[in-house]
């Protein structure tokens, strides 16, 4: 009977993390473009205030429902209390910065690239009372108190030491952005929180591990680090050679492009050597690629089955070696 009770419960818990994993996956991508909205507006210097304080709260609102269904995910999935109660508290912070916008002014200003070059005093007095003020106290004040938890909770010297380093940092950045009345800096911060949970969420169920012992087992590390050396010499070459790659990073950049197959069209090589290095690296490129999506797929099953296979084939080799006496005994 209780392995009866436990079927259907353990089907009903697997569905609702399921479910909640997608929404907070579906929350989590939406609230991204509508960041990079924001940050284009204000980069460009923003002229409708009404469409940015849509946007502020249409942002935070879609990443409180991300991490409300981040607590739901951790909670149905057995993590700590306290992981899933902070995400709760994110949610929460989240949600009143999505309101704030209906309540507080939004001064027109400057891009956020002029406002730099003027005086920070001045500045301070024109934006008092501003709701990115509000906003980024409210979004940087939250962190810290995640790392403060996150300190109390791991004792370890390092990460004590990095939680510190974050601590300092994130207030040292909240007092420049109050001052400046900045929320660009917000906004790419969540952006690169948001991409950090995706990916952690998409890669969850991959054994890293593994990926870990492929790395020692095989040469793609070595194969990785050639790849990137001939980018870079390449990189520095092309720049010497080529008119239409002025500098060193439109050099790498033509080589990712090349490497990648992707081929952008924004700058091509002309001279017989530049042509001929790229013909050299789109060659290798390839065949790089092929060889180390081939090395993982072979070995990716074959080492996350080494831990299992391990004490099976012994007790198989030791079970022979028993049945053998026995049969050399009769």
């Amino acid at each position: 009977m209780k392995k009866a009770e436990k079927a259907p419960r353990k089907r009903s818990v697997l569905k609702g993390t399921k479910a909640a994993t997608v929404l907070e996956m579906i929350f989590s991508l939406m609230s991204i473009p509508l960041a990079l909205e924001y940050i284009t507006r204000e980069y460009k210097g923003a002229t409708n205030i009404l469409e940015q304080r849509v946007v502020i709260m249409m942002t935070f609102f879609v990443m409180a429902l991300a991490r409300l269904f981040r607590s739901r995910r951790m909670r149905l999935t057995g993590k700590p209390k306290a992981k899933y109660i902070m995400q709760l508290v994110y949610a929460g912070v989240f949600l009143v910065c999505s309101v704030l916008p209906a309540f507080l002014s939004y001064v027109k200003g400057p891009g956020l690239m002029m406002r730099f070059t003027g005086d920070v005093s001045e500045i301070a007095t024109d934006y008092i009372g501003d709701v990115r003020q509000a906003v980024g106290i409210l979004f940087w004040g939250i962190l810290i108190v995640g790392r403060i938890v996150s300190t109390v909770r791991d004792h370890r010297l390092r990460r004590v030491f990095v939680n510190v380093a974050l601590i300092i940092c994130m207030a040292v950045w909240c007092l420049t952005a109050f001052a400046i009345c900045d929320l660009s800096g917000t906004m790419i911060v969540a952006v690169a929180m948001t991409i950090a949970g995706i990916m952690a969420v998409v890669f969850g169920r991959m054994h890293l591990d593994a990926l870990a012992k492929i790395v020692r087992k095989t040469y793609a590390l070595e194969i990785i680090l050639g790849l990137l050396l001939l980018i870079v010499a390449f990189s520095y070459v092309l720049e010497a050679c080529e008119d239409s790659i002025p500098t060193f990073e439109d050099g790498l950049w033509y080589c990712f492009a090349i490497v990648t197959t992707i081929g952008f069209g924004d700058f091509t090589a002309t001279s017989l050597l530049g042509r001929i290095l790229s013909v050299i690296l789109g060659v290798y490129g390839i065949i790089v690629v092929a060889l180390i999506t081939s090395v993982i797929v072979n070995f990716y099953g074959e080492v996350r089955r080494e831990p299992d296979d391990g004490p099976k084939d012994e007790t198989e080799g030791n079970g022979t070696e028993v049945s053998g006496a026995t049969e050399k005994g009769v």
